[in-house]
């Protein structure tokens, strides 16, 4: 199992971009990381506007794209990273990195602080 593994959580509007997995891939290749990618989309039009109903949801079924990053490496586990931020942005919520394991959630907050993530 990856010592170094982080759940990127990003909400409707938060990516610079639209998130590809092509993007994903060039990009796990390029740093020799594992990368994945989930997207759920909860959303329906109700008068003529795109919404959700997120009361009492658990936050995991809540729309948002997650990119997970997974290496055993610190090195490449924080160039990824990078690349990511970059790309797309940090997320910018605190449960933005929900799920992760302490040292990739340490190293993603970490990137993001030096960088600024994008914001």
């Amino acid at each position: 199992m990856a010592k170094y593994i982080v759940h990127l959580r990003y909400y409707p509007g938060d990516p610079l971009e639209e998130i590809r997995r092509t993007d994903l891939d060039r990009i796990a290749g390029a740093h020799g990381v594992e990368v994945s990618f989930e997207k759920m989309d909860h959303r329906d039009m109700v008068d003529g506007k795109l919404r959700e109903e997120t009361l009492d949801w658990p936050l995991e079924e809540i729309s948002q794209e997650i990119i997970t990053i997974r290496s055993e490496d610190e090195p490449r586990f924080r160039r990824a990273v990078e690349a990511i931020y970059d790309r797309y942005r940090s997320p910018r919520t605190p449960y933005g990195f929900w799920g992760s394991s302490p040292e990739g959630a340490r190293l993603a907050k970490t990137v993001a602080d030096e960088t600024g993530g994008g914001w």
